[in-house]
């Protein structure tokens, strides 16, 4: 019942997703309500220069794991960490590429972490 009405109140506040891809997989961590979620795509969305070589795949793949977990996307704040391919850092094309798959998903307010570990607490807080 608690989390129902946790859910409830939800409407009004900001949704936020520490949301960290990798080679065909993504972890959601949800901040505001203390889960994770960590699955991998059936279909690879990557090719072998670039994490999101195929946007649809990638899109539909990220749509369905917030669809089947509940997340929600109204009023969302996403922070996100490419942890793989990305070790001299993101050029412009892939944070754009970040930006737009996450925008088009849902996500009111993206946030990327050039990072290849893992934010603490303290970090997260911090957007």
């Amino acid at each position: 019942m608690t989390f129902i009405i946790n859910r409830m109140l939800g409407i009004f506040k900001q949704n936020r997703y520490y949301i960290k891809l990798f080679i065909n997989r993504i972890e959601i961590r949800d901040l505001t309500y203390g889960r994770t979620i960590s699955e991998e795509s059936k279909t690879a969305f990557n090719n072998e220069r670039i994490l999101v070589a195929n946007f649809e795949k990638a899109e539909d793949f990220i749509k369905h794991v917030f669809k089947n977990n509940d997340l929600l996307l109204k009023n969302s704040i996403g922070i996100i960490q490419q942890m793989q391919m990305s070790e001299n850092g993101l050029s412009e094309v892939e944070k754009r590429v970040l930006l737009e798959l996450f925008s088009t998903i849902g996500i009111n307010e993206i946030h990327i972490d050039q990072t290849l570990v893992n934010l603490t607490e303290k970090q997260l807080a911090e957007y």
